[in-house]
């Protein structure tokens, strides 16, 4: 398992439920970069400046860095976060971070694009095109997306989490809980945590650290 994961586990839940909030309100909507500018358009109405990550090819199933992309001039405003990355990846030994490409695997534009919202506090959009997709980050999305997940939200991008990444359960919970308003605090069997909303989220670990069982009630606040 890469060593991305035990950098992305603490911040991955919210990054998560960031990508959630900006699907709700991006939708289907036809996306378009302007690069020059450094914006996304979503459905003609809905602008964001953005910063770009990578691509992923299809045709070779390779990633290659935006940073790297000598070739098509892109302008050094689009790139700040993408060295940022890198100069992240040289401090603590990730080489995914540092080569200019690799080949698709374990890890793929998803995974790094997810590592860089968890790492920035963002959301990221995968722009598809022919043979390929671009990666990005979205800068000054609408406060909703960045806000604490609703209470119906919180169980289900736990839940998600745990089924699609292999990460240390109670790191991911530790890190999430926080993030999003709750006081937490531990328990025999595992986490209790509690949210000025009224939600009360209960939370067993095994002696392994795993989640075996979550529930949740909500109380008038």
């Amino acid at each position: 398992m890469s060593d991305i994961y035990s950098h992305l586990t603490p911040g991955l839940a919210s990054a998560f439920a960031r990508q959630l909030a900006f699907a709700d309100l991006t939708g289907e909507l036809a996306w378009q970069v302007d690069i020059p500018s450094g914006t996304v358009t979503f459905g003609g109405g809905l602008t964001f400046p953005i910063q770009l990550l990578g691509t992923e090819s299809h045709r070779d199933r390779t990633w290659l860095w935006a940073w790297a992309n000598s070739g098509s001039g892109l302008p050094d405003e689009v790139l700040r976060a993408a060295l940022w990355l890198r100069d992240y990846g040289a401090r603590y030994g990730l080489a995914e971070l540092t080569e200019p490409g690799m080949g698709l695997g374990e890890v793929d534009g998803h995974l790094l694009a997810m590592l860089a919202g968890a790492l920035t506090g963002r959301c990221y959009y995968r722009g598809p095109y022919e043979g390929g997709a671009l990666f990005f980050l979205v800068e000054d999305a609408p406060p909703q997306v960045s806000a604490p997940a609703a209470p119906e939200r919180v169980l289900r991008v736990l839940g998600q989490v745990i089924e699609t990444y292999p990460v240390d359960h109670r790191v991911l919970v530790e890190g999430f809980l926080p993030q999003q308003g709750f006081e937490v605090t531990g328990t025999p069997e595992g986490l209790e945590a509690r949210r000025a909303d009224g939600m009360h989220l209960r939370v067993v670990l095994d002696g392994h650290g795993r989640i075996t069982d979550m529930t949740a009630q909500v109380s008038p606040a």
